[in-house]
């Protein structure tokens, strides 16, 4: 009798672990859709509260250099259709040295390429979205990792700059933003 209880209950525990994975991985899925659709709308704002300039790689992913606290409030990246808008603050090293000893990267221009893709992280999906933008002679690349729950890293690189890291979070583009960012004739 105490072996029929005993086999009994550790069937309610494999049944009730499975049922709260199958919610879980239902969770990632609801979650991860609504970030696609978002992504996919070409209507949204990211806004970055984490800045990691590099060394000497490419790349330094968030949490493996020196992390800097940002306002979220004044660094973003927008994308209106085709229009890209960003204001970022640049920590690091450039070829050229500003008055203000406070770079930033800021521009309003129509972007040259875009590609997304989707890739599996673990059990999560995840958004690799790559954009191009020609700006003040310049070519600069945006590479976003935008994962199920809507974090974004964005590694920005161009030829001026040493690449930086961002983290920040996306969200739909409002009403007021989309009527300031809409592009002049001359954007067209």
């Amino acid at each position: 009798m105490k072996r029929i209880t005993f086999i009994f209950l550790i069937g309610i525990l494999f049944f009730t672990t499975g049922q709260a994975q199958n919610k879980k991985e239902i969770r990632f899925e609801k979650e991860f859709q609504k970030t696609l659709a978002l992504v996919n709308s070409d209507q949204f704002t990211v806004k970055f509260y984490i800045a990691t300039p590099t060394v000497q790689t490419l790349f330094t992913s968030p949490g493996a250099g020196a992390n800097i606290d940002i306002n979220p409030q004044n660094c973003y990246l927008s994308i209106n259709d085709s229009l890209v808008t960003t204001q970022l603050p640049y920590f690091g090293r450039a070829t050229w040295a500003s008055n203000s000893h406070l770079d930033s990267v800021s521009f309003n221009t129509v972007l040259f390429s875009r590609t997304v893709k989707i890739y599996q992280d673990g059990k999560k999906k995840a958004i690799a979205y790559q954009i191009t933008v020609r700006s003040n002679q310049d070519i600069c690349y945006l590479n976003m990792d935008i994962q199920y729950d809507g974090t974004c890293y964005l590694y920005f690189s161009d030829r001026k700059r040493a690449p930086i890291s961002y983290v920040g979070q996306i969200t739909p583009l409002n009403s007021t933003t989309q009527k300031r960012y809409r592009p002049s004739p001359k954007q067209q």
